[in-house]
């Protein structure tokens, strides 16, 4: 865990040159690298997250970063953690962003999907070799230098929102914030349908369908969350027990995503713990507690009468957290509804992003999410977003789609 925890620091950490050929001792060769920053383009490989690397250390070359908080472990060879950059903006972070000599900051989240490495003994020509293959485990999964059942990085989400950094850089592309038009500023092509079987989609259909009316989705949320409340008691009793909990935090947030998809706000009296705090895209005016929640979830669905959410990635995280990465399709169409301050203007939607939901006694307690911003806007027809050159081939790649 030590050494997994040293891609944050050896990718973007101060060195005279990006330590890439160490950080790759801790990545598979085909690492996918999702991050906020290209919500549209994944990286595939090690070649082009040295692209992103050099992109932004050459806006920032004294670029450091710091693990806010200790790694988390989860299931599914899952690790999740809290980071905080820092730098001085001396180089252009792209045509649109030129040198400001800005001291700045800011921070998001990182959830690995790992897996054992696979090597052997180096050969004569001094190279590590694949040791497989084996069910499971993907191509690619011995790295140079990598020790025999050290986890390596396969899939990285990076997850951040870019328009605190690109505001701290002077960004002025925010055009239509807050007016009342109608009519989108900026012309933007619509983004393309789900493909057929698509999960985020089909995940999202299954919570909506889940339950037939708001009544019954509520008597199985109180049990769930008091299923959820024994399980965390028994935590101590057995090596199992942890299984137990992170099933049963699970049920929960399948409530939640109930919820989101139907607007059954009944299940929210069960699954909210009355403490509960929003870090995210909204602004929800300091509420706490299923007040915060139901406006939460309110703020995208009374904007978007045909809203689907569902997600790709979806595991418990220690005996206290949930993480997924979420994906919301719709169209802005409510007459006089407003979201991040747009009016609403017939603008289709997909947005893209990562949450942990931290629970407290069954209910959810905390959430902390990440998404961009500023692709939303632009989305919404009132910003342009960021000219961000991507690395050779980014995107292009077929990435496939995490289960």
């Amino acid at each position: 865990m030590q050494r997994l925890s040293q891609i944050y620091l050896l990718i973007y950490g101060k060195a005279k040159r990006p330590r890439i050929k160490t950080c790759a001792c801790l990545m598979v060769r085909k690492v996918t690298w999702y991050d906020s920053l290209l919500p549209e383009a994944p990286l595939s490989g090690q070649g082009q997250l040295k692209g992103l690397v050099d992109f932004f250390r050459g806006a920032m070359p004294d670029l450091s970063l710091t693990l806010q908080r200790p790694l988390h472990v989860g299931e599914q060879g899952v690790v999740l953690g809290y980071w905080k950059a820092s730098g001085t903006h001396t180089g252009p972070l792209g045509p649109s962003l030129p040198p400001s000599g800005a001291n700045i900051s800011w921070e998001g989240s990182v959830v690995i999907r790992t897996q054992p490495a696979l090597a052997a003994p180096s050969q004569p020509g001094g190279e590590e070799q694949a040791v497989g293959p084996t069910p499971g485990v993907e191509d690619g999964a011995a790295a140079t230098g990598a020790v025999e059942g050290q986890l390596l990085g396969r899939t990285v989400w990076w997850s951040w929102d870019p328009i605190f950094l690109f505001r701290e850089l002077g960004w002025k592309g925010q055009i239509l914030a807050a007016d009342d038009s109608e009519t989108p500023a900026v012309a933007v092509a619509p983004p393309a349908p789900p493909a057929e079987g698509d999960l985020a989609m089909r995940t999202a259909k299954e919570a909506r369908d889940a339950f037939a009316t708001e009544a019954e989705a509520a008597e199985a949320a109180a049990a769930v969350v008091a299923a959820a409340g024994v399980a965390a008691e028994r935590l101590a009793e057995s090596p199992e027990a942890l299984a137990a909990v992170q099933a049963a935090n699970r049920a929960v947030v399948e409530m939640y995503f109930h919820t989101y998809n139907t607007g059954h706000y009944a299940v929210l009296d069960h699954i909210v713990h009355p403490e509960y705090q929003y870090d995210g895209l909204l602004d929800l005016g300091g509420r706490r507690g299923r007040e915060a929640m139901a406006a939460m979830m309110g703020g995208w669905r009374d904007c978007i009468p045909d809203m689907a959410i569902g997600h790709e990635l979806f595991v418990a995280v220690g005996n206290d957290k949930v993480t997924f990465r979420w994906v919301i399709r719709g169209t802005h169409a409510t007459p006089d509804s407003k979201l991040l301050g747009v009016t609403a203007n017939g603008a289709p939607l997909l947005v893209r992003g990562v949450t942990t939901l931290t629970l407290r006694g069954g209910r959810i307690a905390r959430k902390v999410s990440h998404a961009n911003a500023a692709y939303t806007l632009q989305q919404l027809g009132a910003a342009i977003h960021p000219v961000i050159p991507l690395p050779a081939g980014a995107g292009k790649e077929e990435v496939k789609q995490p289960e």
